[in-house]
């Protein structure tokens, strides 16, 4: 109830509430309280969106680049498709985000050899 009568009081004449800001330090021990819980606000707004997903088990382009497609397949083949999906999200695989309702294992094993394979190359022209 004291912020709405202090946001009403602030409104009307910035002037006047600078001059008040500065020479009435209870007023402005309230202003600045205020700004503080503003600013509070916004920033646990911010934090809201987090990742559900768990981090991948390791990071495929690496692992194409260094022993190759064969190799990449025979890793990938060990894990579950919850795996392939945290993998694929956690390195921007699907902007779409399409990928994360598929149930099919090879579909999903495809897409990431697929983008490891685009990424590992990537710039070899001008090698």
């Amino acid at each position: 109830m004291a912020l709405i009568k202090l946001l009403d009081e602030v409104r009307p004449d910035p002037q006047a509430t600078l001059t008040k800001y500065q020479h009435d330090p209870d007023f402005a021990q309230e202003i600045d309280s205020l700004f503080q819980i503003l600013s509070t606000k916004s920033k646990s707004r911010s934090k809201k969106r987090r990742t559900r997903r768990r981090t991948s088990v390791f990071d495929p382009v690496e692992l194409y680049h260094q022993k190759g497609e064969k190799y990449l397949r025979q890793q990938l083949q060990h894990l579950e498709v919850e795996q392939l999906k945290d993998m694929i999200a956690e390195h921007g695989m699907d902007s779409s985000r399409r990928a994360m309702r598929w149930k099919k294992r090879d579909r999903l094993l495809e897409l990431i050899v697929k983008t490891a394979s685009c990424r590992a190359r990537k710039g070899d022209a001008f090698r």
